[in-house]
């Protein structure tokens, strides 16, 4: 009776044991596969050999034009309007010294009139205290018979001629001041140059320091530019730099703009740069100088007038040298991919230039970057150092040969004159690498991997086949075999 009440639970712990034997046993008896580990291919790049380059700097800056001179006029004089030039509208031309604005002058006509009576007048009265003075002279030798010099000064008359001098003096002062407004009733500019804006008309009274309109001169137009340090630096400036002190003309500079359907085209010189920076922008400003503006010459028959907006264009009076490479093989902004013995490694680099198309990087011991270095141009997802790399078949030879040949390019390009394009070979890889929107990724040896077995998902079709080979044990190999010897 005690057993066969302990009986469910021996049967339970049997079929528990049982079931681990069976489990156990599976395993033992289960066929095992040779597995065949697929080496990850190669990620295949494109690269262009680092040569050296001598480049003209060319910069392109926008500024708004505006005139080296500037000015308001304001009468001097209070009255009313009586002439206005015809000159005097806006856009108006107008001569140095040319009237363009009278004001009644009949009161400072009588007051000029005035002056002029009391300068006579005080001119008389000199002359008879003179005359007196030289009578009493001689009464006093004739009379006292002693010599000049002992006569007392109030004898001869020496300080009435002296008080008379003074109202002279006083009286031509007076004229003076009387000539000077009634000239002021004559409003002129004292240069060459056009109306920008007016502010008066016939019959209006103009109290004195009120504006009558605005003009400038046309001799010389201006053009400020903003500049950064590395622009400054590239174009052989310096703060503070004045044309003038230097003793030159200034960097040639043109002047450009889009007019209608025609590019327009100004001479200038850059005239000085700020020795302060702008608290706004941060930026340094330049002026460049353009001369006779409205000079029509060829066919430039459009003038330079305040207000437009224009490119300018500088050049630097030296040429910069380093090795040259496609824009797109910057990395960071101080790194550059290079391929060597079948691996990706890594170079800082220092930016010498840069321009939409291309860089050119400094040759001394800041860089690492070497001639004849073969540079990587293509994308590189999760690159890291020594990441195994090859190039296109066509492309082996070639970078082989740029890499031997690189001291006769670099002695090529040193004669040949610098511009902004790039060379056809460099411009078709910039060409095909702006069509590729592949991104770069983090540094990951292991992304990598999964990257690259999904750009080459060709080969890893090839090594899938290749799992299924004579090698592998079981059944499938004999059924592998008797289809390969039916089909003999």
């Amino acid at each position: 009776m005690e057993l066969a009440k302990f009986k469910p639970f021996f049967l339970g712990v049997g079929i528990i044991l049982g079931a681990i034997v069976v489990v156990f046993a599976l395993k033992a008896l289960k066929p095992t596969t040779d597995k065949e580990e697929t080496a990850k291919p190669p990620l295949m790049v494109r690269t262009v050999i680092a040569s050296h380059k001598e480049q003209v700097v060319f910069s392109t800056f926008q500024g708004e034009v505006r005139a080296k001179t500037d000015i308001e006029l304001v009468t001097q004089v209070t009255g009313k309007v009586t002439s206005v030039s015809d000159k005097f509208i806006e856009g108006g031309e107008f001569k140095a010294g040319e009237t363009l604005l009278q004001i009644d002058d009949a009161d400072y006509l009588v007051a000029l009139k005035s002056a002029q009576a009391s300068v006579a007048s005080a001119q008389v009265d000199i002359d008879i205290e003179r005359a007196t003075a030289a009578t009493n002279a001689k009464e006093w030798q004739d009379l006292q018979g002693k010599p000049i010099e002992d006569a007392n000064p109030l004898r001869l008359n020496k300080p009435q001629i002296d008080r008379a001098n003074a109202r002279l003096d006083a009286a031509k002062a007076e004229l003076a001041a009387a000539m000077l407004n009634y000239n002021r009733t004559k409003i002129s500019a004292p240069f060459d140059g056009r109306v920008m804006s007016k502010s008066a008309e016939l019959g209006k009274f103009m109290a004195r320091g009120s504006s009558i309109g605005r003009v400038f001169a046309t001799q010389t137009m201006e053009v400020r530019i903003p500049m950064t340090d590395v622009q400054i630096s590239e174009l052989g400036l310096t703060l503070g730099y004045s044309a003038r002190a230097a003793g030159t003309e200034g960097l040639p500079a043109s002047v450009t703009m889009l007019f209608g359907s025609e590019q327009r085209l100004w001479q200038g010189f850059v005239k000085s740069v700020d020795a302060s920076v702008d608290s706004t922008t941060r930026l340094f400003f330049a002026t460049v100088a353009v001369d006779n503006p409205f000079k029509q010459h060829g066919d430039q028959t459009v003038p330079l007038v305040p207000g437009l907006f224009v490119d300018v264009q500088l050049s630097s009076p030296n040429k910069l040298s380093g090795l040259q490479v496609p824009r797109t093989a910057l990395r960071n902004g101080n790194q550059v991919y290079v391929y060597r013995d079948d691996k990706l490694h890594f170079k800082n680099v220092k930016t010498v230039y840069t321009s939409r198309e291309m860089v050119i990087l400094s040759e001394d011991t800041s860089s690492e970057l070497v001639l004849g270095d073969a540079v990587i141009t293509s994308p590189v997802p999760g690159a890291y150092e020594g990441m195994p790399i090859k190039l296109p078949e066509e492309s082996v030879a070639d970078v082989a040969e740029g890499v031997a040949n690189a001291d006769d390019e670099g002695s090529s390009n040193n004669d040949a004159e610098g511009s902004i394009a790039i060379e056809p070979a460099i411009d078709a890889v910039v060409t095909e690498q702006q069509s590729d929107s592949m991104t770069e990724e983090p540094q990951d040896p292991e992304f990598d991997a999964l990257e690259v077995d999904t750009l080459d998902a060709s080969q890893d079709h090839q090594a899938a086949e290749e799992l299924v080979s004579p090698k592998s044990s079981g059944g499938g190999s004999n059924d592998v075999e008797a289809a390969a010897a039916e089909q003999g």
